[in-house]
């Protein structure tokens, strides 16, 4: 194969696994290798575009409701109950996706679990019946939304997905009145940027729009500071990750793509320490804030580094784990030999437990382990750590496989490392939107199997300068 033939090849392939196709090749159901991407010729009239358009504008709707958490009542959204109207849609378009399946599954088996772990705790227990309800619903906006925005996802393509998203969170940021760009608008106005810049069609066109990598590793490293100048230091270390990994990829050796997974899982490796080593020196020389300053050098000096540092959850989710290795269940708190046992563990790493925060935010109602691995486990139980490590292997896998492949672009890279974030250091309920959107854009398409060896017909030249944007 020729050089030119195999990059167009690769272009083919990765328009296959990021644009939408059409309302035809859906409603067909799902289909192997390349026919996900290339749709058969119809000898009859062509597919009615207004219903094609009319499944974009539901597609958009539906999206940006998911994003938006707007409450019905009894903390259902209109998200969650639009993806309970469209079910039978999105469960059979969700075929389409390779995993998508176990990640349902796993959503399902959380819910079935649940009331078991309950009935055994309930002896020891007072279980809340409306902390059961939260726990539930929380569960069905996860694995609902995810799997509807699967099915937007096939028809909108990522960028327009991410877009549409990201205006939904924005109006959950206006209903919610947070002022500060770091609990507020930041996350989404980072999605809507990352999404735009995104290369991709617009939905009914046929024209690929291009965005240089430098653009989009430009509007990370700008994103960043604006979340470093309100105090967001992790977010400033992501986003500059999330820069690096965008500019690797442009000088990668396309010819050595198969054979450079450990090049680039080394070289991710070495990106994070180093954002990680030049965020905190840029703060600790002062670059955001004298206040910023101090109180990361306190952090340090207390911890030794601030991915452990203020993180005495840690030691309560340890010394539960031991105590009560199935977890709690939905709707049940700790009890005072429970929070006794919490407490300790939070005392051995330095800490005083005697203090509101633990009593009111860490187990004043429920359990709040403040990482997604500790609720999920207090929640869930056994079932609750599967889901917990499908969706680190997700992560780690498309992250790897998009970066060799030269595919990952700033939106993705960025999902991905805010994804695994939170899956070991933020609270569930904050970290729901991300988790959903990390599902819908992470999990690859059937059509991902297309390798650069053959080129499906008809898509290439579609997509012709997909592989070098």
């Amino acid at each position: 194969m020729t050089n030119d033939s195999g990059a167009r090849a690769r272009a083919a392939a990765r328009a296959a696994v990021t644009e939408p196709i059409p309302v035809a090749a859906v409603a067909a159901g799902p289909a192997a290798g390349a026919e996900d991407a290339v749709p058969r010729r119809r000898r009859g009239p062509a597919p009615v575009r207004e219903w094609e358009s009319a499944a974009v504008v539901v597609a958009l709707i539906l999206t940006a409701a998911v994003g938006s958490r707007l409450v019905v009542a009894a903390g259902v959204s209109v998200g969650t109950l639009l993806a309970v109207a469209l079910a039978p849609v999105w469960l059979s378009a969700a075929a389409k996706y390779r995993w998508a399946r176990t990640f349902l599954a796993l959503g399902a088996l959380c819910a079935v679990t649940g009331p078991v772990l309950t009935t055994l705790a309930e002896p020891a227990h007072v279980v809340d019946p409306l902390l059961l309800r939260e726990n539930y619903v929380r569960l069905a906006e996860l694995v609902l939304g995810a799997g509807a925005l699967l099915w937007a996802r096939l028809h909108l393509g990522v960028r327009w997905l991410a877009v549409a998203y990201g205006t939904g969170m924005l109006i959950d940021v206006v209903q919610r009145g947070e002022p500060s760009f770091k609990f507020g608008a930041g996350l989404a106005v980072t999605v809507i940027v990352l999404g735009w810049l995104t290369p991709g069609l617009r939905p009914g066109r046929d024209v690929w729009r291009r965005i240089p990598r430098t653009a989009q590793a430009i509007a990370c490293v700008c994103l960043g500071v604006l979340f470093a100048v309100d105090n967001g230091r992790s977010a400033f270390a992501m986003l500059l990750l999330t820069a690096a990994v965008v500019l690797w990829q442009v000088r990668m050796d396309k010819r050595s793509l198969r054979r450079s997974a450990w090049v680039t899982v080394g070289a991710v490796v070495a990106a994070g320490l180093a954002a990680y080593g030049g965020a905190r020196a840029l703060i600790l020389d002062g670059a955001f804030g004298t206040a910023m300053a101090q109180r990361t050098a306190a952090q340090l000096e207390l911890s030794g580094n601030l991915l452990a540092a203020g993180r005495p959850e840690m030691g309560a989710t340890a010394a539960l784990i031991a105590h009560r290795p199935l977890g709690f269940g939905p709707g049940v708190p700790v009890n005072s030999e429970d929070l006794a046992v919490a407490k300790h563990g939070m005392s051995l790493l330095g800490y005083d437990p005697e203090n509101n925060y633990v009593y009111d935010y860490m187990f004043g109602r429920g359990i709040e382990l403040h990482s997604l691995f500790g609720d999920f486990w207090a929640v869930h139980g056994p079932a609750g750590v599967l889901l917990w490590l499908f969706l680190l292997l997700l992560v780690v896998v498309a992250l790897v496989r998009r970066t060799v492949r030269g595919m990952a672009d700033a939106l993705l890279v960025y999902v991905a490392i805010l994804t695994a974030w939170n899956l070991f250091f933020s609270p569930i309920y904050a970290s729901v939107p991300m988790l959903i959107l990390a599902v819908a854009v992470l999990l690859p398409r059937w059509a991902d199997a297309v390798s650069g060896e053959s080129e499906p017909a008809g898509k290439a030249g579609a997509a012709q300068d997909a592989g070098t944007a």
